[in-house]
This record gives structure tokens, C-alpha cells and sequence, in this order.
């Protein structure tokens, strides 16, 4: 009986090293993978790219507001040309 209980509290310890290294790892890896360093790997390493970068993104952005805006004006000009047509 002592035997059996000896055994299984060995494996359970054992059990338990190895779950505290698996979380260590998986520690590890979310630290290694956090905004900054994501952001840091991926962006261009020279300071003339990164502008020309935010230049492009500023440029589509605005191109893509513009259209968003044009497009909710047109709807709005379709929904009143609808409702005059209905009121004749």
C-alpha cells in the first residue's frame, strides 16, 4: 500500500515538472511574440522606408475616407431621388 502511494506521488511530481516547463516555454514564446517584437520583426529596418511606409498608408487611408464619404452621400442622394418619385 505504502508502495503504490509512493509511486503515484512520483509521478505526480513528475507530472507536475513537466507541466511548470511546458507553461515556462509557453511563457517564453507569448514573450517572445508581443506587440513590440512582432512590430519590431516585421517593419523595414531603415528610417526612409518606414516614412515612405506611413506616407502610403497615410495616402490610402485618405483615398479610402473619401470613398466611404462619396458613397454615403450618393446613397443619400439615390434615398431622396426614391422618395420624391414616390411622392408623385
Amino acid at each position: 500500500m505504502d508502495r503504490e502511494a509512493a509511486v503515484i506521488r512520483a509521478e505526480m511530481s513528475e507530472t507536475r515538472a513537466a507541466l511548470d516547463r511546458k507553461i515556462a516555454r509557453l511563457e517564453a514564446r507569448a514573450h517572445a511574440f508581443s506587440a513590440r517584437k512582432y512590430a519590431a520583426s516585421h517593419l523595414p529596418p531603415y528610417f526612409v522606408d518606414r516614412l515612405i511606409g506611413g506616407l502610403l498608408l497615410l495616402t490610402g487611408g485618405g483615398m479610402a475616407w473619401r470613398n466611404w464619404r462619396t458613397r454615403r452621400d450618393r446613397r443619400r442622394v439615390i434615398r431622396a431621388t426614391i422618395q420624391a418619385s414616390r411622392r408623385w
